[in-house]
């Protein structure tokens, strides 16, 4: 490891509170072992820390060494640092989606991985998009699925409505609830852009009563 991440590290391990790590291992239904540091904590130490050590550093191995560490926490802190470091990113960052998504999924990464990294690096490379978008479709892992069907959540007036359009009918069929979640999100979330256009595409097609409930919602 590093100094600089080490540094990190222990300044993440001496704010470790037992108790509120045991009531965060119950809310993510005992998945993952936590620190017990409340968002507001783990945000002012990376603040810190970044001001002092962490500008100027290798952003991927930065973010890598602290994604695999064993509490959850340190997976949020790579993700927020990472987008410290959006200005840096390469076309290193879509291997690094699937390889995070593939090494410890669940909707409290894969939901940032989505609109707030592949969203953002999608905007600046839109030739890379099809590639991955057809080969995360083709994969099997329902993670990798969501990420394609929230990439755009953020774009408003940017979003290819075709291509969402697509994606949410080639999974439409799917019982996986996090799918279908995901479908009901990007669809209410695009009502507030072209409401009338999600009422037609919500009543031209067979979505599960949760995505409909969802894609509705406000409208």
């Amino acid at each position: 490891m590093i100094i600089p991440v080490a540094h990190l590290v222990q300044k993440m391990q001496s704010h470790r509170h037992e108790e509120n790590a045991h009531w965060m291992k119950k809310y993510m239904r005992e998945q993952f072992l936590f620190l017990g540091i409340k968002k507001p904590i783990r945000h002012q130490l990376l603040k810190e820390w970044y001001a002092q050590e962490g500008r100027g550093l290798d952003w991927f191995q930065v973010a890598n060494e602290l994604f695999r560490l064993k509490e959850r926490e340190f997976q949020y802190i790579a993700l927020d640092y990472l987008l410290l470091e959006k200005k840096n990113w390469d076309e290193r960052i879509p291997q690094l989606v699937e390889d995070w998504i593939g090494d410890q999924s669940w909707w409290d990464v894969v939901d940032v991985l989505g609109p707030h990294v592949m969203g953002n690096y999608v905007l600046k490379h839109p030739d890379q998009r099809d590639y991955w978008i057809q080969r995360w479709m083709s994969s099997g892992n329902f993670w990798l699925q969501r990420v394609c069907l929230l990439f755009q959540l953020t774009y408003k007036h940017k979003t290819d409505v075709v291509l969402l359009a697509r994606l949410i009918q080639e999974l439409s069929e799917e019982k996986e609830f996090f799918i279908q979640k995901a479908i009901g999100w990007s669809l209410r979330q695009y009502a507030r852009v072209d409401g009338v256009w999600v009422k037609d595409f919500v009543q031209s097609n067979n979505l599960a009563p949760l995505s409909r409930r969802e894609a509705l919602k406000h409208l």
